[in-house]
């Protein structure tokens, strides 16, 4: 018997997350490893990279870029591309991790330190974040700022669900795009913002979201 899929993941990251959703909506049965984010040697030992997420699926690693179309072809059903729309699901799984995700990132990135694991953990990403954004307590300032901006997008997501629970009236691609964009406004603890129904409601059932068959 085939080991069991292997998730290498990590709480904070949106396309971690959307891989998990892909793979519960898929039926697949999988542990999930969490990949630190200031030490990658185990994920590098077993894949020869260091980027998460990465499946190990029998034995064998399916890189994160890979994981949609690998799923599709392991488990064609549920797809992911309901109605063969997968043009227009790729392009909003690219808008959420390309356009939305950055809104979220800046309006949470202060408060991410206590979610994480170690001191270490910790120390490594705000020396990273800071190199890469500037000053904490500027960023800490900017919050308002950048929480308008933030819900000027989630405004978009809601709007698209007006009469309908799933982006594309199906799950699809574009929901877990979506969805992982936005989670970590989630996993730092905060909601959705109570202006947008639609949207939270949205993400109750993507989150509790289970196989449809098998």
């Amino acid at each position: 018997m085939a080991p069991r899929p292997l998730l290498y993941s990590m709480d904070i990251s949106h396309y971690c997350i959307a891989a998990d959703r892909m793979l519960a909506f898929k039926g697949v049965e999988f542990d999930t490893r969490y990949a630190p984010y200031h030490d990658r040697q185990e994920v590098l030992k077993a894949t020869g990279q260091d980027y998460v997420p990465t499946v190990i699926w029998e034995g064998k690693p399916v890189m994160w870029y890979d994981i949609p179309d690998f799923l599709e072809k392991a488990r064609p059903k549920p797809t992911l591309y309901p109605w063969g729309q997968k043009g227009l699901a790729v392009t909003l799984e690219h808008w959420g991790h390309q356009v939305l995700e950055e809104r979220v990132w800046r309006y949470v990135v202060t408060k991410v330190p206590p979610v994480l694991k170690s001191d270490e953990e910790r120390w490594v990403f705000e020396e990273m974040q800071t190199r890469a954004r500037g000053p904490w307590h500027v960023l800490e300032m900017r919050r308002e700022e950048f929480r308008q901006d933030m819900n000027k997008h989630l405004g978009m997501v809601d709007s698209i669900l007006d009469g309908r629970d799933w982006i594309l009236g199906q799950p699809s691609l574009a929901d877990f795009g979506i969805y992982g964009s936005m989670s970590p406004l989630l996993t730092v603890g905060e909601s959705v913002p109570s202006e947008f129904p639609r949207l939270a409601a949205w993400v109750s059932r993507v989150r509790d979201l289970r196989s449809p068959v098998g």
